[in-house]
């Protein structure tokens, strides 16, 4: 039975059914993808911008690609974001602020979108643009459901089951196993968590350890029974401050690094972690010209990304992001033998993150 199983797969993907959903980041799209079945972690330091790649990698990127015509697939997508950080109203002004970006070049932080205090009020045209986004933002209800709010574990992996049993159904095919058949092959569900690090305890799990490691098992039953693909992020802990780390050089992430638990780097498929040489005052690893990723007050454009676990190939890669911190906006830079000056000056002058 297992063979058949696996033969069924392997037609699948003859059929073109195995598809992936590109994440926007064509070097990083080559080692990871976006699959079913698939567990991706996220990592970084506070002020990293973790949150934000996850954004684009597994929201935004994958969403503008899915509505454009670019689209030839018969994926059906679906996300649902449990957004335990972040309410859904800023999410919201996030994402439009980042749209009206790709669209008109002009950069509208949350802040002046909103009006908060020490921020110019919304021109008229400013605001003619913000009104534009209206189809675009209710667009994303019929493949985005953002969940907000900190819940334990137990209620995620609930929620889980209950969708998926809304969406297929569990079959026995012996007295020990059972599998899972969804009403339509063709859709693709994309779960994503912001943060492990806010979860909920409960009764049984008491510590943040305790229920890190319960939604991470939890997850890996999702992943591979239900088809879920998984992308969570989680925080590093204070080590990688460490002067002793920081005057060897030693600060580059490390799958120790990340804070309370162990377990999600050995569920994970994937491990990516981002990292700001500038925050400690060192040399990219990859050598990039720091300085020149830096504006005249101050500003920083750029994260190292590096992919600490690779469960189907390579690991160990670095790629370099440039990073557009007043949107939340990344793209991958040129590899370091390839960069030139003009790149660079392009990344300051942020028409780079319009191409």
């Amino acid at each position: 039975m297992s063979f058949d199983i696996l033969n069924d797969e392997v037609n699948r993907g003859l059929e073109g059914r195995n598809d992936d959903i590109p994440m926007g980041f064509d070097r990083l799209n080559r080692y990871i993808g976006i699959r079913r079945k698939t567990y991706t972690l996220i990592g970084g330091n506070t002020g990293s911008g973790k949150t934000s790649f996850l954004d684009n990698a597994f929201i935004l990127n994958p969403y503008d690609w899915y509505i454009s015509p670019e689209n030839t697939s018969n994926i059906k997508l679906k996300i649902i974001y449990r957004s335990m950080e972040r309410s859904t109203l800023y999410k919201h002004a996030k994402w439009v602020s980042r749209k009206i970006f790709l669209d008109s070049g002009l950069i509208l932080p949350i802040g002046k979108l909103l009006g908060w205090k020490g921020f110019e009020r919304l021109t008229k045209d400013e605001h003619d643009l913000f009104l534009l986004q209206r189809d675009y933002l209710e667009g994303m209800k019929e493949v985005i459901t953002i969940i907000e709010g900190p819940e334990n574990p137990v209620g995620i992996a609930k929620d889980l089951q209950k969708y998926a049993l809304s969406r297929g159904k569990e079959e026995h095919i012996d007295e020990y196993n059972k599998v899972y058949v969804p009403n339509d092959a063709n859709e693709m569900t994309i779960v994503a968590l912001d943060t492990f690090n806010l979860l909920k305890l409960t009764k049984a799990q008491t510590t943040k350890k305790a229920a890190i490691d319960k939604m991470s098992d939890e997850f890996r039953y999702a992943r591979d029974f239900y088809g879920y693909t998984i992308a969570g992020v989680s925080q590093f802990n204070r080590d990688i401050s460490n002067p002793i780390r920081i005057k060897n050089g030693d600060v580059e992430p490390q799958l120790e690094d990340f804070k309370e638990s162990g377990q999600t780097q050995d569920d994970a498929d994937f491990v990516v972690a981002l990292f700001d040489p500038m925050r400690y005052k060192v040399d990219d690893p990859s050598g990039y010209d720091l300085a020149k990723l830096r504006d005249e007050y101050g500003a920083k454009y750029f994260r190292s990304l590096r992919l600490n676990k690779n469960s189907y190939g390579e690991d160990d890669i670095r790629i370099g992001l440039a990073f557009l911190g007043q949107i939340g906006m990344f793209k991958e830079l040129p590899r370091r033998k390839d960069i030139m000056l003009e790149d660079y000056e392009a990344v300051l002058n942020k028409n780079y993150f319009l191409k």
